[in-house]
């Protein structure tokens, strides 16, 4: 040992820790250093340092941990090593074995969910594919980042899932319905950072600001919690936060864009002071009982709203509140008296998710609304198991994507052992289950079968070239090809194809194009456009793996359709950009 090695070894415990602590000391010197003597080993099993290295590696991991739970950081660690390398092994399989599928059946993730159930590594495998798809290459990795997508969305509804029961399994009074709130919003938003935490520390944050606007004699009551408020006193506090909420901060109603499903999601409610009847009653109810004062929901028909007992004593008890406009309201009318009973906070959530039912219903792109219905359906059951009318709903979704056929046959033999009248529906429904697996196995094994440029010399545009729509103006991107339309005489009629100078009888491509969409368009209406830009549609990843910024590249699979079309785009469009 040198003399500058005893030097270092001599200061004192808490000096070294913090030297150990440092962003420069990577995880991999700590386990080195380690090694070097008895000292340094003690001192390099702190818990505390391994969740500093932990938070300098992944910054935004332990936003996902609850905050009264002890945890061994080192352990963890070592964890989120072992099952982030496997993770990402296991996403870039994913491509060869479900690039023929239009989507990938739940047991086709098995691998992961076995790896999070032996690592108990839900939050370790949500934060590792959290990476994957925000690496700050948008550009690059794209069918990685595609199957990473879809793999967090499985992940991510398991591990909710199991949240969620524990949720609805906790005694009414201590249900909070700011961690409902926030659950559905992570249901619905997987690739994004919603964190009961983080939702918390906003509604703290909107309370504060109205106790700091209250007279002094009344805030001095929080000095030691949360007071037992007269009734007096919580008018004035409820006033107060109204004008804070409403008039500082600028919370309203969004009446220009009421089915925006973001409306319903508490983070974004938060985010953008927007939202409908239901989520600002969640966030003003929250905020309330944060002051002292108790806010009960009411399912009112057409207007979700709110009431406060203000005069016990009273015939009248309850003065309601209208959280859209920020107002009270005294009297609702008698006629309406049968619907003012509050309401449990799973009928709050229930109705949340109708309400994202019919905004996926009356959508328009019907490929990514599929998904968007799913996950509204599939967590409608969660808290509502035995609802036939969403189990029908389910099963017609797995159908149309034609996966989970295992899964559609146990709703289905459910429904018909507990409803005579519905075994002549449910018999067609096995049926039609029966004949999609064995087309799916036929997909499966199916050879791909080239198409080549040289067979082909009509195709003008080639598979990855952005193009613009002449007629509609869309910009898209190229993703197959046919020599002539081969399209059923029905849509050609529909389209309007036979009008067309060139009719039915010239190239036809496949395109994603930049509103979600895909369609099928004809050669003459296509066009180079003036700039090249990435077409943010969710499938780009599913066939190309790069955007140059001037054309998208092939990945593996998709090539082995089209073998002579990269050389053909970068070509052309290397050579229009000279």
């Amino acid at each position: 040992m040198d003399c500058r090695q005893r030097e270092f070894l001599d200061l004192p415990n808490e000096i070294i820790d913090h030297v150990l602590q440092g962003r420069e000391i990577s995880f991999r010197d700590v386990c080195n250093i380690s090694q070097t003597c008895t000292k340094m080993r003690n001192l390099c099993l702190s818990n505390e340092l391994w969740r500093r290295k932990l938070h300098q590696r992944w910054p935004k991991l332990l936003l996902r941990y609850t905050r009264e739970k002890a945890h061994d950081w080192r352990r963890e660690f070592g964890t989120y090593i072992v099952v982030g390398r496997a993770v990402r092994g296991l996403v870039s399989q994913l491509s060869p074995r479900f690039y023929k599928m239009e989507e990938i059946p739940d047991d086709g993730f098995a691998d992961v969910v076995s790896l999070m159930e032996e690592h108990d590594a839900a939050e370790v495998i949500i934060n590792e594919l959290n990476e994957i798809i925000h690496d700050n290459e948008s550009y690059r990795n794209l069918t990685n980042k595609y199957y990473a997508v879809k793999l967090l969305r499985h992940i991510f509804h398991l591990h909710l899932t199991e949240k969620w029961k524990a949720h609805l399994q906790e005694p009414a009074d201590e249900q909070k319905l700011e961690t409902g709130a926030t659950l559905l919003g992570q249901w619905f938003q997987p690739t994004e950072d919603v964190t009961e935490n983080a939702v918390i520390d906003r509604l703290d944050e909107i309370a504060e600001r109205v106790k700091q606007n209250l007279p002094e004699k009344l805030a001095s009551k929080y000095s030691e919690g949360v007071p037992n408020l007269s009734t007096e006193h919580q008018r004035v506090v409820l006033e107060i936060m109204n004008h804070v909420m409403y008039t500082e901060l600028g919370f309203q109603g969004n009446a220009e864009n009421y089915y925006d499903e973001n409306n319903s999601y508490i983070n974004k409610v938060l985010d953008r002071k927007l939202g409908i009847p239901i989520s600002l009653s969640v966030l003003y109810l929250s905020v309330a009982r944060r002051l002292g004062v108790v806010c009960e929901c009411v399912n009112f028909p057409s207007h979700f709203l709110l009431k406060w007992k203000e005069h016990p004593m009273s015939m009248k008890q309850y003065t309601y509140i209208d959280a859209f406009h920020g107002k009270f309201i005294t009297d609702i009318g008698g006629d309406h008296s049968m619907f003012t009973d509050a309401i449990p906070h799973i009928e709050v959530y229930k109705r949340m998710l109708r309400n994202l039912i019919n905004i996926a219903r009356n959508h328009h792109h019907m490929r990514s609304t599929t998904t968007f219905l799913r996950d509204a359906v599939e967590l409608m059951l969660v808290t509502t198991p035995d609802d036939i009318d969403y189990q029908f709903l389910l099963v017609k979704i797995y159908m149309y994507l034609r996966i989970n056929q295992q899964q559609v046959k146990a709703i289905l033999q459910e429904i018909g052992d507990g409803n005579q009248h519905r075994l002549s529906q449910v018999a067609l429904l096995m049926a039609e289950v029966e004949k999609t697996t064995l087309d799916n196995e036929e997909l499966v094994t199916k050879k791909i079968k080239p198409k080549h440029r040289a067979e082909n010399k009509e195709v003008r545009f080639s598979v990855g070239m952005v193009m613009r729509h002449k007629r509609y103006n869309y910009l898209c991107t190229i993703f197959g090809w046919d020599s002539t339309c081969q399209a059923s005489r029905e849509w050609i009629l529909q389209m309007g194809v036979h009008m067309l100078p060139r009719k039915d009888k010239q190239p036809f491509y496949n395109v994603l194009v930049e509103d979600g969409s895909i369609r099928y368009a004809a050669d003459e209406n296509l066009s180079h456009p003036d700039d090249y830009c990435e077409i943010p549609h969710p499938d780009v990843g599913k066939y190309f793996q790069e955007f140059t910024g001037q054309y998208y590249v092939m990945n593996s699979e998709k090539a082995q359709e089209y073998p002579d079309d990269d050389q053909e785009t970068r070509t052309v469009v290397e050579g229009r950009s000279h």
